[in-house]
């Protein structure tokens, strides 16, 4: 049996996915502390981009009610399989942007995780050689709510992740209440997205940023930062295709500057 490109990365993708649930398993205490500085039981937390529910289950180790955010029909079967019966787990079958209404969700032909509504990031990935090899040649037609429309329905979070490949901003912009403390996906591929995201938290109030490399639960820099400071560090890597998190607190006090 001859097999293509996207055939071997399917199944090298299967490997790295029972190595890495087998890595998270052994990091899930590390993870869980690291998070409680974010996270106290009882608070509400959104899980934007939920995927299979490999955070959601850290947020109710916690203690937190969550409202898991996804719109692919494969994961939205395997979240409603895991905590579909859990009162504390709202799951929302749809997208997230600015304003209410329908979208394109591109599929990846080979890990669900690095589906996206951007086709900015995907040609941004494929082009740094990250996903040189991989393809999207599939979407799926998704409905779209915003970050508003889900505080009206069950009030402002304590905590937001947001992971999105690429569409972080477009999430952000559906926010007009201040959350007091949020993550979200970056790439240095798309170093505009970051800038987009930094701006658009600006105009909803003060914040300070830490930040992560990859899964990694602990923060890269010893204090925290404001916008102007993380983006020169972040101009200053050399390496094209870093990913993690920016962690985002409305703190004027914890500001390293």
């Amino acid at each position: 049996m001859k097999l293509d490109t996207q055939d071997v990365l399917r199944y090298y993708s299967k490997f790295r996915s029972v190595y890495k649930a087998v890595r998270r398993s052994i990091n899930s205490p590390r993870l869980q502390l690291f998070l409680s500085e974010f996270i106290q039981p009882g608070d509400l937390v959104f899980d934007v981009g939920a995927n299979v529910g490999n955070y959601v289950m850290v947020f109710l180790k916690l203690g937190a009610r969550v409202v898991a955010i996804e719109p692919q029909t494969d994961c939205l079967k395997l979240l409603v399989s895991r905590f579909g019966k859990d009162h504390r787990v709202s799951i929302e079958s749809a997208a997230l942007g600015e304003t209410r209404g329908e979208g394109l969700l591109y599929l990846s032909d080979v890990r669900t995780p690095i589906s996206s509504m951007s086709r900015d990031w995907i040609e941004a990935v494929k082009t740094s050689g990250r996903f040189r090899h991989f393809e999207w040649r599939k979407s799926q037609a998704v409905s779209v709510g915003c970050l508003d429309n889900l505080i009206e329905e069950y009030g402002i979070p304590s905590f937001c992740k947001i992971d999105v490949e690429g569409y972080e901003c477009q999430v952000l912009k559906g926010l007009n209440f201040p959350v007091e403390k949020l993550s979200f996906e970056y790439h240095i591929e798309c170093l505009s997205e970051l800038e987009s995201c930094l701006n658009r938290l600006a105009e909803l109030g003060t914040y300070a940023f830490n930040y992560t490399i990859g899964e990694g639960a602990h923060f890269r820099s010893s204090g925290w930062l404001n916008s102007k400071n993380l983006l020169q560090i972040f101009r200053g890597f050399s390496i094209g295709t870093l990913q993690g998190d920016i962690y985002a607190i409305r703190d004027k006090r914890s500001l390293n500057v």
